[in-house]
């Protein structure tokens, strides 16, 4: 009879259903091994069978197949995406950055597009699912935050009776920006015309706009701060580096991680010694020694410490498992609702849904919950209470060792012990202050090269904005001459009738080509009339 193959352990707990050609071989290899278990080969099987089905549930982590942008079922739904959000952003008086019928060939040859669909390409990143083609699906994102605020500066500014103020603060920042056109705001935002309409979404962005040119010269004044700081504590360091890129940034980053790490455990030695040095000298001033101290007596006091830390600690020990032991039965409970919940969720989602949802409404499913969490609460504060005694017991220990290597003579005089351990005390309180002050130089370091990195974010920030704000004031320019209604009382209702007219098509023949320049040249401007 042929020799069963082995298997090794990684072997058997890879194993899928196909990879077994006879559970009968596994037995073999059992019975050769002594002192197994028993394995029936049916169960075996079957177990293996609902391990293959459970990991395809969907309460598993699957692994993930690789993203194919040019997958059907993907172009599919990234055009049912943008064409929903397209229609929603006309039907609130938006103004989508491309015409849609140029289609997904946009984004391969852009041409005047090229900017502003960059801008909306990194308007958010790393969002799960949401792809490079998802344009007017962060603009319709973006309009319905400037609605929302839309909506609370009108209550705010109509209900204390101040939106003269509100109306006078837009005009004040487009002079500031050097924009022309005069805005007329009514208390109804749906009522005004769509070119008050637009430039109160411009005024929107000019806000924006100001907030990261704010912030850009904060990190400027940051760096400028931080560097004098640097220079003061004698520190040489970032010397003719004006700013950091990324990879720059994260190589300095790292080795300052590690300079660091290492600067802190030197803290946290040194004030392990101060406390040692300190129960030293507690140790010398108590009561149980006379004016002459045996070396034995010395010894003993910190023997004595050892046996008090451990009693402490074993009890605590002991209530640490006791409270492990009183939260395991929810905790399985807790996991076992879980895994149920999934086996019902991949079988019937809606229904297993509408099962979880009564359940957790349930006056017992949520006494249990609330004992589970106090459990929860109680096991971590006895499990930090039994580090801790442990903790106490290693220091007592090497309170001990450093008493028994003490260059004591069999007998000493009491005031000799306490000035030795006073100057213990004043050599380590000396050592935690150079590690601190070590410390605190490392971090000074730390904080130039955050600032060295924040300079050349918060700057491509506001030269992204200036993207938008160039093509915003140049469908301004498209509406003020003739390409939209501007007639009052137009509003949101109009554009909805005319959704899908020729005059519609018309706005979306817009161009981008050169709206950032255009906006640099309007800031220029005004400021060379400032000037003269």
């Amino acid at each position: 009879m042929p020799r069963p193959r082995e298997y090794s352990v990684e072997e058997v707990l890879n194993f899928t259903v196909n990879d077994i050609q006879g559970p009968k071989d596994l037995v073999c290899q059992r019975d050769a091994v002594p002192q197994s278990k028993a394995v029936d080969a049916s169960e075996l099987e079957d177990r293996l069978n609902r391990i293959e089905r459970s990991r395809s549930r969907s309460w598993c982590t699957p692994i993930a197949s690789p993203y194919d942008p040019n997958d059907p079922k993907e172009v599919e739904k990234d055009l049912r995406v943008e064409r929903e959000a397209y229609e929603e952003l006309l039907g609130d008086n938006g103004r989508p950055c491309y015409p849609i019928e140029l289609g997904l060939e946009v984004f391969n040859n852009p041409g005047q597009y090229k900017e502003i669909l960059g801008y909306w390409q990194d308007y958010e990143s790393a969002v799960g699912e949401i792809t490079e083609r998802w344009v007017f699906f962060f603009q319709l994102k973006r309009w319905k935050l400037f609605r929302q605020f839309q909506q609370r500066n009108r209550r705010y500014f109509v209900f204390h009776n101040r939106f003269p103020e509100f109306q006078q603060q837009v005009l004040e920042r487009r002079r500031r920006h050097g924009l022309d056109g005069d805005v007329q705001l009514l208390e109804a935002h749906d009522k005004q015309s769509k070119l008050d309409d637009w430039m109160e979404y411009q005024d929107y962005e000019l806000r924006t706009y100001e907030r990261l040119e704010k912030g850009f010269k904060e990190a400027q004044e940051r760096l400028a701060s931080c560097r004098k700081a640097l220079a003061e504590a004698g520190i040489s360091a970032f010397e003719g580096i004006q700013e950091l890129e990324f990879a720059g940034e994260y190589s300095l980053t790292i080795e300052y991680d590690r300079e660091k790490n290492r600067a802190e455990n030197k803290v946290q030695l040194a004030e392990r010694k101060l406390m040692l040095a300190e129960n030293r000298l507690k140790a010398a001033r108590s009561d149980d020694l006379g004016e002459s101290v045996e070396r034995a007596t010395w010894v003993r006091l910190f023997l004595k410490e050892i046996e008090i830390a451990q009693i402490r600690m074993h009890e605590l020990q002991r209530l640490a498992e006791d409270a492990r032991r009183e939260l395991e039965p929810y905790k399985k409970w807790w996991w076992g609702r879980r895994i149920e919940w999934g086996e019902k969720e991949w079988e019937d989602p809606e229904g297993a849904r509408r099962m979880i949802r009564l359940e957790c409404e349930s006056t017992e499913h949520q006494d249990r919950m609330k004992k589970l969490d106090e459990l929860e609460k109680k096991n971590h504060e006895a499990g930090m209470a039994h580090f801790t005694a442990k903790e106490e017991v290693e220091f007592a220990e090497e309170a001990y060792d450093a008493a028994r290597l003490d260059n004591l003579g069999e007998t000493v005089e009491r005031a000799a012990l306490i000035k030795m351990a006073l100057g213990e005390v004043g050599s380590a309180q000396a050592q935690v202050e150079e590690a601190k002050e070590s410390l605190e130089k490392i971090r000074l370091k730390g904080r130039v090269l955050s600032a060295l990195g924040s300079i050349p974010r918060t700057r491509g920030k506001v030269k992204r904005h200036e993207v938008l704000l160039g093509w915003i004031e140049q469908q301004r320019q498209e509406i003020a001459g003739g390409c939209a209604d501007v007639e009052k009382g137009g509003g949101r209702g109009v554009q909805q009738e005319t959704e899908l007219s020729p005059k519609v098509k018309r706005f979306m023949r817009i161009t981008t080509g050169g709206g950032k320049d255009n906006y640099r040249f309007y800031r220029s401007s005004i400021q060379k009339q400032a000037g003269d």
